[in-house]
């Protein structure tokens, strides 16, 4: 989890970099109406921050505490210029919230353009055998019932304008390759792992001029979760925060369609990541950095 053992390329980066930097021209989000599910704190405030800053016209951040909530889209609008920033509490383990959202938005006549998914459960910490299936159902609502559910009432809005791509930006993580990391919290591993995967599949069914699926591992954020797990800010070397924000940002854009359906790491260069072997092998293999069985 920390460290960049998974050097696709050459560099990877600990912080943001001008290839993905919002102020960009070419990664502008103006216009846009931004979703993040759990942005109110961490990894997804940080991506509000970025699509902040790439001049989005509305940011909604959604989260299960009404006061974090408040507290965050006041200290956003604080931050932005013309970019209206809103606030929905919705706890995305509730089937019921999760459409109550929705339907609020379809009757306040808000379309969304980019859908980030980065709401998460870890689930208890220790071995699957001493898990019921009750609490493992549980952080299956969370993780993959309500991404689903979320991407759904997503690509099934009504567009403002239909020629018109939408994005979904997952905020998957290292678990789903590196099963030693999914050890301590195998609930999380094997939820993530699923979502990854129906995702994968919503996005070879889907064409990437109509809705572009990206997901990425976010590297490792020095976050309240973190903190609550009892790591502190000199236990490990963390990546910034503006790290995944500014690649989120960027992953809702063209120039990240090649990606379409696949899972990266935050961390790898996209310069890198646009051309050369690891361009060749995307464009030649249909099945690189995607979820399948090694070996066959």
């Amino acid at each position: 989890m920390f460290g960049k053992y998974a050097t696709l390329t050459d560099p990877v980066h600990n912080n943001t970099y001008e290839a993905i930097s919002p102020l960009r021209p070419e990664l502008s989000q103006l216009g846009r109406t931004i979703l993040i599910s759990g942005g109110t704190t961490g990894i997804g405030y940080g991506i509000a921050r970025g699509f902040v800053r790439a001049s989005a016209a509305r940011v909604i951040i959604t989260g299960r505490r009404p006061e974090v909530v408040s507290q965050a889209v006041e200290d956003l609008q604080k931050e932005a210029n013309a970019t209206k920033i809103d606030g929905y509490p919705c706890d995305i383990s509730s089937n019921a919230a999760v459409e109550a959202l929705w339907d609020k938005l379809k009757t306040d006549g808000i379309v969304v353009d980019v859908l980030v998914l980065n709401a998460v459960a870890f689930g208890p910490n220790k071995s699957l055998r001493n898990i019921s299936t009750a609490a493992t159902w549980e952080v299956y609502d969370a993780n993959v019932r309500a991404q689903l559910q979320m991407s759904e009432r997503f690509y099934k809005q009504g567009n403002k304008d239909s020629s018109e791509t939408k994005y979904l930006v997952y905020v998957s993580s290292v678990a789903v390759h590196d099963f030693n990391i999914g050890n301590d919290y195998p609930t999380y591993a094997l939820t993530k792992l699923s979502a990854q995967l129906g995702l994968q599949l919503i996005a070879q069914d889907s064409s990437p001029e109509e809705l572009q699926i990206i997901s990425f591992h976010p590297g490792s954020i020095f976050t309240e979760n973190a903190r609550s797990k009892g790591f502190a800010e000199d236990s490990v070397p963390w990546d910034h925060v503006d790290l995944p924000g500014h690649f989120a940002v960027w992953a809702a854009s063209s120039e990240a369609q090649f990606l379409h359906g696949r899972f990266v790491w935050a961390s790898w260069d996209v310069e890198k990541l646009q051309s050369g072997d690891v361009r060749r092998r995307i464009d030649e293999d249909p099945t690189y950095l995607k979820i399948g069985i090694h070996g066959l």
